[in-house]
Formats: structure tokens, C-alpha cells, sequence
């Protein structure tokens, strides 16, 4: 005979784990991650075409602009989303590196809420499309107002001397931008060796977005005024 009492515990059980469900926190955790993955694989990056490359890059510069924003609040501490920008051509690995080497970084709290100001890499470091780089000279701190972007040193790697001068772009742990307004723009072109900016060819090939307050972006229009300021 079948016993009703345990029977109605069980399904009780049952409905409350499927109440409990996953927080907002979470699925937006998991709806950036699968963004940036379909990013990364629809683009194809080792063989991406000198047409997509800024698509691409802007692309990917969005995916982690939302994980890092993501971390600072289920943190409920900074977290930032930085860009590799310490020029040493001397060094083919940081020549890779420069205005291309993307990674997000973030803070903890400790059990009395305290944040601790070490910088916690997330995952392996994202690089944009070969030929395509980031523009720090375009991505002013509020594209209205102009200014110039915050810059930090970061450890990128378990070595202590890997260490280097990046941009950055901040969230606080209520998932705030820090510095609301401002631009993220990414060139294609060719870098000479040594050379601070890229090359950009008769055809200008740029794009960008303007950050806003809540983490969102909005895509930048009028890109070719842009261009009246970067390298010919």
C-alpha cells in the first residue's frame, strides 16, 4: 500500500528545490559567459576577415564588460575589465600583448564586508582579432566631455614581475560604472614597431560603443569623426 505521508514529503521536497532556482545574479553569470563563448566562436578569431575584425573586437570587448560587471556585484566589491597598455616591442610577448590583451579582475570582501584590494584574475586572458587594437586615444573617460581614462598597474600572470600599465574600465559592487560615458573604441590597421598607434589605412576601419551607467552600451554613430584623431 502506498504511504501517502512519505509520498507528500517527497513531492514537497521536490517543489521546494525547484522554488529555490538559480538567483538573477547567477543566470546573468551564465547568460555573459555563453555571450562571450559564441562571441569568441562565431568570429572564428585565427581566421577572422579584416571586415569583422572591429565587429568582432567590439563584440568581445562587450561579453567581458558584462562578466566584469557581473563579479563586482555577487562580489560586492570593484572589478574591472582591463587592456594590456605598457609598449615594449623589445618583447615579442608583449608586443602580442599591447592594446590587444584583454582580462577581468576583481576584488573580494572578507566576513565583516571589508574589501581586500588584491586583484583576482578571471580566466585566461582575451586577446582582440590580429591587426585590430585598442584605442585608448579615442576611448576618452566621457565621449561628451573628453578626458582621459583611468590607468593601473596589473598583474597578468603568477609571475609578481608580469606586471604591467593597463586601461581599465570599473564597476563598483552595486555593478556601477565608475566612469559613466565612456568610450570603448577598437582600429584596424598595422603597428610599426615601436610606434604608440596603428596605422590606419585610407578606409577607416573603427567602431566603438559609449558605456553607460548600468553597464549597458551604446553604439558610437558618428565613428568617422572619431577617426580625425588617430594616425593616417
Amino acid at each position: 500500500m502506498l504511504n501517502t505521508s512519505t509520498s507528500t514529503t517527497g513531492t514537497n521536497r521536490l517543489l521546494r528545490s525547484f522554488r529555490k532556482g538559480f538567483s538573477l545574479v547567477e543566470l546573468l553569470a551564465v547568460m555573459s559567459i555563453i555571450a562571450i563563448l559564441l562571441s569568441l566562436a562565431s568570429v572564428g578569431i585565427s581566421r577572422i576577415g579584416k571586415g569583422q575584425g572591429v565587429t568582432a573586437g567590439l563584440a568581445i570587448g562587450e561579453g567581458l564588460l558584462a562578466q566584469a560587471r557581473i563579479l563586482a556585484m555577487n562580489n560586492n566589491a570593484p572589478a574591472r575589465l582591463i587592456i594590456h597598455g605598457d609598449l615594449n616591442d623589445s618583447d615579442p610577448i608583449q608586443r602580442e600583448r599591447y592594446r590587444r590583451m584583454m582580462m577581468v579582475v576583481h576584488q573580494t570582501t572578507d566576513d565583516e564586508g571589508r574589501i581586500n584590494t588584491t586583484w583576482k584574475r578571471v580566466g585566461s586572458p582575451t586577446f582582440l582579432p590580429q591587426g585590430v587594437y585598442y584605442s585608448p586615444e579615442m576611448s576618452s573617460a566621457d565621449m561628451r566631455l573628453g578626458g582621459v581614462l583611468p590607468e593601473d598597474r596589473h598583474q597578468l600572470t603568477n609571475q609578481a614581475a608580469d606586471t604591467w600599465q593597463c586601461h581599465f574600465y570599473e564597476f563598483n559592487g552595486q555593478g556601477v560604472c565608475t566612469t559613466p560615458g565612456a568610450g570603448f573604441v577598437v582600429v584596424n590597421g598595422a603597428r610599426p614597431s615601436g610606434a604608440a598607434q596603428p596605422m590606419l589605412g585610407g578606409k577607416l576601419d573603427l567602431g566603438g560603443f559609449v558605456v553607460l551607467k548600468n553597464g549597458g552600451t551604446t553604439m558610437i554613430r558618428d565613428i568617422t569623426r572619431l577617426g580625425a584623431v588617430g594616425t593616417r
